[in-house]
């Protein structure tokens, strides 16, 4: 078989798998959002004003975790930062640099002691906040584990279920 024929083989291939690909999408694609709404309406109720802007990341945010505090939360953004915050002052208590930009997720442990942060470079990361704020800036924070490829949504999963999961994580 001539380089031609094989090429042209290949061709035929990719244009019967786009077809298959194609098939299967319209498939799924079997109703829009409004037919499943139908009449549903918004539901009345509080009226949500915005309290506070917390200002410090320069790229988009990609996730944000409430402490089990009520009032630290911890962002994860493009701009390759963890950020700390104290919700009621707006402050912002750590800034931890990434290894990576591409952070996707983050997470609060149980105690509050500790977060995690995970994206597309495939490790999850776990820092301690138990230290004061002012050695942080002296030198970049370490993390303190690092999980490579699966362990990132367990281990996030495990920040999450907070509960369920408190007796493993300390």
């Amino acid at each position: 078989m001539s380089n031609k024929e094989k090429i042209e083989a290949l061709r035929a291939e990719i244009k019967d798998l786009k077809e298959k690909i194609n098939n299967a999408n319209a498939d799924k694609n079997d109703t829009t959002l409004a037919k499943l709404a139908g009449d549903a309406t918004i539901p009345s109720g509080e009226k949500h004003k915005m309290k506070r802007t917390l200002k410090g990341h320069l790229a988009k945010i990609y996730a944000l975790a409430w402490s089990a505090s009520p009032f630290l939360i911890v962002s994860a953004s493009q701009d390759g930062k963890l950020l700390v915050w104290d919700a009621l002052t707006t402050n912002k208590t750590h800034a931890i640099h990434l290894r990576s930009n591409w952070v996707m997720s983050c997470g609060y442990s149980t105690n509050g002691k500790f977060v995690a942060s995970g994206g597309l470079d495939n490790i999850c990361s776990i820092y301690s906040l138990s230290t004061s704020p002012d050695e942080k800036r002296e030198q970049p924070m370490k993390p303190i584990k690092e999980f490579l490829s699966h362990w990132i949504s367990f281990i996030l999963q495990i920040f999450e279920r907070r509960q369920k999961y408190s007796h493993r994580i300390r």
